[in-house]
């Protein structure tokens, strides 16, 4: 059949460009890599080696490039080996050369975006067979793609939110990008629709199913294939349709501007940037993994398979981690996970000290200094640490049965100029917590929550936070601060005061009355609020110094200042009794 210049160039277009393709390597993990089909597609199946009938395990779905197959994909990405390690199950659903001759999922065609109908209903029905023939757990089957297998998984998350519990995306594009092969290459060079609306439009692909969907996105900086320009749309694509999701309105609940950027370098590789995007629950739902001077192919991948770059971070590990994070099992487990705590903690120090990490059990800790996201790739401690400069430690354990600790953090500061002697003082759980400005706005031990409750209402509620300042006896003090760690963060806050009161506000336990109680200082200090998952240090001047009770409690106030409207604008901070998250005083002695 002859076919026409324009569709023919179109079409090169639309595939996996490179200089050359390697054959798949004929090896691959321990398990059982078996064949089958569904709806006239086949598809292979990786069982790891650990595979029980009597357990469940989670499913990775894996689609494929253009050009490639379900063995050139396996082997590309190093799936089956990670599957392995951390026991999951593998799909690779292949696409056919009679429904796209380059093997192409067919993501810029109507017939294949939507629920029920196309490429998207035969995936779902191979997902779904697969689980009836394999212990599956529901809530955790996952679908990843590179190029137009990337595409396809931001469909498949838009369109079956109730089988899919989060998309990896490598050099993909948003939800209905394209509508026709000429649309394709134009969103391929320029990006696609405005991202806003495609947002608006995948949630209501996603109908009464709208959930909140956990997105990871890789995207080389150098891609000339599928342009950087269309990772960026998929962020701010996902964002709106997450806030719609969230509770059908778009009220800034996620939006597309990074709470943080976290930089990292792969040994004798790439450098890469990490921007983490939070909810208004203070989780971190979506992350975009930008690659320097990497072109269109899957981070991190295997020489042996076709469209890698081995010099970039590992993006099948980053997207296990970061979905493994989701994962029931992961919170429930929390109090069998190790526990990692640095001595000594974080802090300004006047000389270089060493760090010890210290585990509850015996686990393997990995860490970074640099400041980048560590992972089981990185430094594996042995022994302490040397701090010589102004360091941000970052560091997790993992035990032997594969129990992760959630990623904590200890920023040093080394200033020859600090004071020499400081006293740290937790606060003391069961008197910290809030006060609401009227008896039907409660209070509560524990969170320190601060703001309104909307509906028009400012300063409904006030955090009080409560020290036993005995110890300093007749310790000279020359600095002190309090750090607060960010538990939650809903609307906006323009700034939060600080009030002190040498003494308690009533009783030593929380009560309605507190929050208008007298102080022995008022609004001695202004604050903007930090981030969540993050602390702030507020340094108390010097007039407060004096009140600091030596016989007694010492208790702080917090206000916060926002604007009247009908959503709520309020923080929480972690209160006493939650560890290293636990609110402290931090005394500083003269030199």
């Amino acid at each position: 059949m002859k076919i026409c210049k324009h569709v023919w160039v179109v079409t090169i277009a639309l595939v996996l460009l490179s200089a050359f393709t390697l054959s798949p390597s004929s090896s691959f993990a321990a398990g059982q890599f078996l064949n089958g089909s569904y709806g006239g597609k086949p598809y292979k199946l990786y069982v790891p080696e650990q595979y029980d009938g009597s357990k469940s395990y989670p499913l990775y779905v894996m689609l494929h490039g253009c050009t490639q197959d379900a063995s050139q994909f396996a082997t590309g990405t190093k799936m089956n080996a990670l599957a392995d390690e951390k026991g999951f199950l593998v799909l690779y659903p292949e696409q056919t050369s009679s429904s796209n001759s380059n093997k192409c999922w067919n993501w810029f065609e109507t017939a294949h975006q939507s629920r029920g109908s196309g490429e998207p209903a035969i995936i779902a029905g191979i997902v779904n067979t697969i689980k009836d023939g394999y212990s599956i757990k529901d809530e955790h089957v996952y679908v990843a793609g590179l190029s137009a297998g990337a595409a396809m998984s931001v469909i498949m998350g838009a369109t079956y939110p109730d089988l899919f519990s989060g998309i990896g995306v490598g050099a993909g594009l948003e939800y209905k990008a394209a509508t026709s092969t000429t649309a394709a290459f134009s969103a391929m060079s320029g990006g696609g629709p405005d991202p806003v609306r495609q947002g608006r439009t995948a949630y209501q692909a996603m109908g009464s199913r709208a959930a909140v969907v956990p997105v990871i996105v890789f995207h080389g900086t150098s891609d000339y294939t599928v342009y950087p320009v269309n990772g960026e749309q998929v962020i701010t694509q996902w964002s709106v349709t997450n806030d719609l999701a969230q509770d059908a309105s778009e009220d800034g609940w996620m939006d597309d501007q990074p709470e943080r950027t976290v930089n990292g370098t792969v040994s004798g590789g790439r450098n890469y940037s990490v921007n983490e995007y939070e909810g208004g629950d203070g989780k971190v739902w979506m992350k975009k993994v930008n690659v320097q001077n990497m072109g269109h192919a899957w981070s991190g991948g295997s020489s042996q398979g076709s469209y890698t770059d081995p010099q970039g971070p590992d993006a099948s590990r980053m997207m296990w981690e970061f979905f493994h994070s989701f994962s029931e099992e992961n919170s429930e487990n929390d109090e069998v996970a190790p526990i990692t705590s640095a001595n000594p903690k974080g802090g300004t120090y006047s000389q270089p000290i060493q760090v010890e990490l210290l585990t509850n059990e015996e686990a393997d800790t990995y860490y970074t200094t640099d400041g980048s996201v560590p992972s089981s790739q990185s430094t594996l401690y042995t022994g302490a640490i040397d701090i010589l400069e102004d360091t941000t430690l970052k560091f997790f354990s993992q035990d032997s049965s594969g129990n992760v600790e959630t990623i904590k953090q200890e920023e040093y500061v080394i200033d020859d100029s600090a004071p020499s002697e400081h006293v740290t003082l937790s606060s003391l759980s069961g008197e910290d917590g809030f006060a609401g400005r009227f008896t039907a706005d409660g209070i509560g031990t524990g969170d320190i929550k601060v703001g309104d409750k909307g509906m028009y209402n400012t300063d409904t509620y006030r955090g009080l936070l409560s020290f036993d300042t005995t110890v300093l006896g007749d310790l000279p003090i020359d600095t002190a601060k309090v750090r607060l760690y960010t538990k939650s963060f809903t609307g906006t806050i323009s700034s939060i005061s600080m009030d002190i009161k040498s003494g308690t506000f009533g009783t030593a336990a929380i009560e309605q009355s507190d929050y208008s109680a007298s102080a022995s200082l008022s609004n001695l200090v202004s604050f903007q609020p930090p981030a969540v998952s993050s602390y702030i240090d507020v340094e108390l001047p010097a007039s407060a110094l004096s009140q600091l009770n030596r016989n007694g409690r010492t208790q702080f106030k917090l206000k916060a200042t926002t604007a009247a409207g009908f959503n709520a604008n309020s923080i929480e901070f972690y209160g006493g009794g939650n560890g290293d998250l636990s609110p402290v005083l931090l005394i500083n002695g003269p030199n």
